[in-house]
């Protein structure tokens, strides 16, 4: 069904593409929104980026802040158990004497506050593929992002 009334509000292809300024060329393909461009014909501003993790890396070396909230997310990537979650990720918030590491080990949220740093990301251990993913709820976004090690 295409061209009628409400079929804009459908996203059929939100593949993305590997980010080639991360540290690893291999990272896997992810589904992404919003993250290369806004969504023709949705109103409200998203960005979110859903990524599977099947094996140990360092997916982003330095710290960096956005210019609005973020939620990420870790997901046990077995359909029937999303609680079921076999990895260990090494999580920065914060900069400097404020920097705290957070060891994540089970299915997990986290709310990202505007302007606040954050990262390094590492997922250390990966036992059985994960799901990680990001939501911003902007139409664009400024990150002081620099991937490179």
């Amino acid at each position: 069904m295409a061209n009628t009334k409400y079929d804009k509000y459908f996203l059929r292809e939100p593949w993305g593409k590997p980010n080639s300024a991360q540290p690893d060329p291999n990272a896997p393909v992810y589904i992404g929104i919003g993250h290369e461009k806004p969504v023709a014909g949705w109103d409200e501003p998203l960005t979110q980026v859903l990524r599977p993790i099947y094996f140990p890396y360092l997916m982003i070396p330095k710290p960096h802040q956005h210019n609005c909230a973020e939620i990420l997310y870790f997901i046990g990537g077995n359909p029937m158990n999303f609680k079921d979650f076999g990895a260990e990720v090494e999580f920065t918030m914060g900069e400097g004497k404020d920097a705290e590491i957070h060891i994540i080990t089970c299915t997990t949220w986290v709310y990202v506050p505007s302007n606040l740093p954050h990262c390094p990301l590492n997922f250390k251990r990966v036992d059985r593929p994960i799901m990680f993913g990001h939501i911003i709820f902007a139409q664009t976004y400024e990150s002081t992002t620099d991937f490179r090690p």
